[in-house]
């Protein structure tokens, strides 16, 4: 993907500095979409029945669970409930993230239904990226310099929009913000899992592997733009407010590690007010 610092509106001159950041700040936003939605305690996958008999998982055979009149109930069960749709109003997350032997700080905003803040930071220099309905803005931040303020045009906005969605994608389709296409049985590091195909409300198809034990997400595929496979997994479940998100994630291309990500805290309804989010004055 090319810099961020492409295809858009300038209103002042850019920082140099942060240019090798912002590259990675999409495949981070990209990773942490994910993070904002419900999970439970991650149960490793344990290796399948091989007795002739299929095996019952805990909520069900495989086969009972690639139909989605019974796949959604028993996920809906484990990685959320009508309380938490109607109650989780926003998240905050702060944490690391590692590429090419650097290591930057991160903290990442939401609020529903689509608005995101991502400050990615190093020493004193930092990046910000605002999301806000239809609208995606981008400010740079280095010492004894004024702030270079941009809009963001083009594709990138869609990528960025996509960033904002609140939940997973799984759920975001049975709210009706995408479509799951298919759910088959696949493996994952020689266990039996489940495999969910989805295309998303920004026609972006993706696959999703599925723990049949806890129904929990191990990590999703897609193919990027240029053909290559993205692949970002997820390990370390934690609860944050009755909400468990996973603590450490890893994202590869073409099966070469890109970035490692740990979460260090995790918050909900933390009280984040709107105006957080909205396009700097200079900017309108």
């Amino acid at each position: 993907m090319g810099s961020p610092y492409t295809n858009t509106k300038r209103k002042r001159g850019t920082s140099r500095r942060l240019q090798k950041s912002s590259k990675i700040a999409l495949l981070l936003g990209a990773i942490l979409l994910t993070c904002a939605t419900v999970y439970t305690a991650f149960i490793s996958l344990r290796s399948p029945d091989n007795s002739g008999t299929e095996t019952r998982f805990p909520y069900g055979t495989i086969q009972e669970l690639s139909s989605l009149r019974a796949f959604m109930p028993a996920y809906l069960s484990v990685n959320s409930s009508e309380t938490i749709l109607d109650n989780t109003r926003s998240i905050r997350i702060a944490g690391e993230v590692m590429h090419g032997g650097i290591s930057e700080n991160f903290v990442l905003f939401k609020m529903r239904p689509d608005r995101m803040l991502f400050t990615l930071k190093r020493d004193r220099y930092e990046i910000t990226y605002g999301v806000i309905g239809p609208k995606v803005w981008r400010r740079v931040r280095a010492p004894q310099q004024e702030d270079t303020l941009s809009l963001i045009e083009g594709k990138e906005v869609d990528t960025w929009h996509a960033q904002a969605q609140f939940f997973d994608r799984i759920i975001e389709s049975h709210l009706g913000n995408g479509l799951i296409t298919g759910i088959e049985s696949a493996d994952w590091l020689g266990n039996e899992c489940l495999k969910v195909h989805i295309t998303d409300a920004h026609d972006q198809e993706v696959a999703i592997f599925i723990d049949p034990f806890s129904m929990h997400p191990i990590a999703e595929r897609k193919k990027l733009a240029n053909g290559s496979t993205q692949q970002t997994e997820f390990f370390d479940y934690h609860d944050v407010d009755g909400i468990p998100i996973p603590f450490h994630i890893i994202a590869s291309i073409d099966n070469k590690v890109t970035t490692h990500t740990r979460i260090e805290r995790a918050a909900l309804n933390t009280g984040i007010v709107s105006r957080l989010f909205e396009v700097p004055d200079s900017l309108r």
